[in-house]
């Protein structure tokens, strides 16, 4: 799930296992019980993002919803039931195919499903209400800041968003939840080699798990003209991680940088 075609794999081989790694959601395990679960849970979730939401940045408008790595609908499919309109982007055909016979089944007839943000800004140039859940962290944070950045251009001014990313590991608490730099250098020398391995053996795809530099993170809600926000921690199995609640009540600065004026900062005096 680290690469696209990780994500591709998993939408094709085990598409509710991929976004839940339980294993009463593998495609073999699947029961009517369990799938009614699975999105019962989703539910609630949505349920929940909403009510933390309005609790951090006041009044949330879900009348143009954007749903990003929806996977097979799981949040997407509530979102969608409180929305007019509802996008979802997922990298993987096979998972918006799936998401797609969801959404059929639950009668949401407002969704548009589409492979990247790129595409979702030809539907809608703008949103109400940006959501993405445990996706950033399986994408290279190089790249996912970037995604992050489009997430939160697509923000209207006055529409808020709900986006969690992972900060660090309960395993490296020693090291404030970082690993080692000799245990990073050795996860780059054994990826190559480890995706050969996978190949040759058909093992099933590689969950990547990255942790982002909260700094550029929060550099970038600020640089997009978020002034409110607030956050709630997730811990999803020793990953660590925050939903960071966010209100665009402010203009982009010059080209996504914020300057003084839109960060509310003063200079500082000179020596006297």
């Amino acid at each position: 799930m680290g690469t696209d075609s990780d994500w591709q794999a998993w939408g094709e081989r085990d598409p509710y296992f991929g976004v839940l790694t339980q294993e009463r959601f593998r495609y073999e395990n699947l029961t009517p019980g369990s799938f009614d679960e699975f999105f019962r849970m989703g539910r609630e979730e949505a349920s929940q993002v909403l009510a933390d939401c309005r609790r951090h940045v006041g009044e949330v408008s879900t009348r143009c919803t954007l749903d990003f790595g929806c996977g097979v609908g799981r949040m997407l499919i509530p979102f969608s039931q409180i929305s007019e309109m509802c996008v979802g982007v997922d990298i993987s055909q096979a998972m918006r195919a799936e998401a797609a016979r969801n959404c059929s089944k639950f009668n949401c007839r407002n969704v548009q499903l589409v492979s990247s943000l790129e595409e979702a800004r030809k539907k809608q140039e703008t949103f109400t209400f940006v959501h993405s859940y445990i996706v950033l962290q399986h994408i290279n944070p190089q790249r996912g800041l970037g995604i992050l950045a489009g997430l939160l251009a697509s923000l209207e001014k006055g529409g808020c968003a709900a986006l969690q990313v992972t900060y660090a590991h309960s395993k490296h608490r020693d090291n404030f939840g970082a690993p080692p730099f000799s245990r990073r250098l050795m996860r780059r020398i054994r990826r190559p080699f480890s995706l050969l391995s996978r190949r040759i053996r058909g093992s099933e795809p590689k969950m990547q798990m990255n942790t982002y530099d909260m700094n550029r993170v929060l550099f970038l809600a600020q640089a997009f003209g978020v002034r409110t926000g607030g956050f709630s921690f997730t811990n999803h199995y020793g990953h660590l991680g925050m939903i960071l609640y966010l209100k665009r009540d402010g203009d982009v600065g010059a080209r996504g940088n914020p300057s003084d004026e839109d960060t509310g900062a003063r200079p500082e005096k000179g020596p006297t």
